[in-house]
């Protein structure tokens, strides 16, 4: 068993963008965790989609904080953010780690400075930001798990000094707990706030409402609870995983799987029955099961959609067993942070040694169906990427550009599905995230779905044809 808790840590860096949710709240009213309607920033099916603005020349020139910029997910965002010719500040706790992360990622020959900073007081972080003239902040310093009560100091510096911002919080309750205390007066400061982006969640919650809107579009009598939305995640190794992205892992472990059955969030055993998911022809089949992701409640929240659950696998197929080993043990073993934090670092030579021979592939698939029709509807986005770190700056970047674009971006604390229009804008930020994704694919029965109208950019001759199955 030790031998088991020591390996797993190794295929479950899908940290680095998945969600989860207290196990007490899923036993809640629906509306429990709805957000406001003022929040919400849906399209009509009937709208029109003129051409969206979104570009990463929104990018170009701009001063931005990476809030953990040294760790694993914000280098990775800090990268991008350079590529696109940003002038980047990392905001964290240690000059030594900054350091570490400029060689790592060859930082050495950029313009990338560096502010001490508690994530937790805001007075810190509102120094920062009026020392100098900041466009943005992203918040990338995570665990998320659990937060729900600690104080957001990065949020709350954002919001009352008028800074746009963009996180990776990976936990709804705690996502929601941001929603419940900042966002009227982010609507009152003109604020615009993204919350939850990344690969999963993030794209991964564009995906499905590209595809909820096109199926709503073809068929007038449907409704979005008459449609399920089936996630499927897979990710190779630990896809790079620091010893922040392992203590996350083992958090929702803690958990059970939230599935939404019909309007009702219903939990289930997390890792113990799995599916055999079709990722494309580079990706392959893998064996998935049920997880609790942040995307299962936030699309039936915010989309209405009846029927939502979140899958995921890893390769080697054993560790899927180990996986499922370790979401038995006690839950409050799994939700000790302390003891957590000291077993991924002491974990972390595991890691690296097996991810040499496992790879850091990232693969997403997201399938809308409909069982009211006949014959049945569906609708089947999929995105796989060779290398899950530069996959997530990509990904979070899409956002960054989204939400410096003028008038894109409504004030407030939103989720992507929420922040981001279907229709052009969403396929404007779906193809900046899909830069380096070595397959990109729309498939569908029923209805017609071009690649254009989810993901925007025309696509590569080079990727292989989405086979079902």
């Amino acid at each position: 068993l030790l031998y088991s808790i020591l390996l797993v840590p190794v295929v479950v860096g899908f940290t680095f963008q998945r969600g989860t949710c207290r196990t007490k709240y899923m036993y809640n009213s629906l509306t429990t965790c709805r957000p406001s309607a003022s929040a919400s920033h849906q399209d009509s099916s009937k709208d029109s989609s003129p051409p969206s603005k979104i570009s990463v020349d929104s990018l170009a020139g701009r001063k931005v904080l990476v809030v953990g910029g040294s760790g694993r997910v914000g280098g990775s965002v800090v990268t991008q953010l350079l590529e696109y010719k940003s002038r980047v500040t990392v905001g964290g706790t240690s000059v030594d780690a900054f350091e570490r992360a400029k060689g790592r990622k060859q930082w050495n020959d950029k313009s990338v400075d560096f502010q001490k900073v508690n994530k937790e007081d805001a007075d810190s972080i509102a120094a920062v930001l009026n020392s100098e003239n900041y466009d943005l902040v992203v918040h990338t310093a995570g665990p998320f798990q659990g937060k729900a009560t600690a104080t957001n100091g990065i949020l709350e510096a954002c919001v009352n000094n008028k800074v746009p911002y963009v996180d990776v919080c990976d936990d709804y309750c705690t996502a929601m707990a941001a929603k419940a205390k900042y966002a009227a007066q982010a609507e009152v400061n003109k604020v615009p706030c993204i919350v939850s982006t990344g690969c999963w969640p993030g794209v991964s919650s564009l995906m499905a409402k590209q595809l909820i809107r096109k199926v709503l579009r073809e068929d007038s009598s449907l409704k979005p609870e008459d449609l399920s939305v089936d996630f499927s995640f897979f990710t190779a190794g630990s896809g790079g995983a620091g010893a922040t992205l392992l203590v996350a892992t083992f958090l929702i472990l803690a958990e059970e799987a939230l599935t939404i059955v019909n309007g009702r969030r219903q939990p289930v055993k997390a890792m113990k029955e799995y599916k055999s998911i079709w990722f494309g022809d580079i990706v392959g089949r893998k064996e998935v099961a049920n997880l609790n992701l942040l995307e299962t409640a936030s699309i039936h929240d915010i989309l209405g959609v009846a029927n939502v659950k979140s899958l995921f696998g890893t390769a080697p197929g054993f560790w899927n067993f180990l996986l499922g080993l370790m979401a038995q043990l006690p839950p409050s073993l799994l939700a000790n942070e302390e003891l957590m934090s000291k077993l991924a670092v002491f974990s972390l030579p595991i890691v690296r040694l097996v991810d040499a021979f496992a790879g850091a592939t990232n693969a997403m698939k997201c399938d809308v169906t409909t069982s009211t029709k006949d014959p049945a509807i569906r609708a089947t986005a999929l995105y796989a990427h060779e290398n899950l770190e530069p996959c997530v700056g990509e990904c979070i970047a899409a956002f960054c550009a989204a939400v410096l674009t003028e008038g894109v971006v409504p004030p407030g604390i939103l989720f992507p599905e929420e922040a981001i229009a279907g229709g052009a804008d969403a396929a404007a930020v779906l193809g900046l995230a899909s830069v380096g994704a070595h397959t990109v694919k729309v498939d569908s029965n029923g209805i017609e779905i071009s690649y254009e109208e989810v993901w925007g950019h025309k696509q590569a001759t080079h990727q292989p044809v989405l086979q079902s199955g």
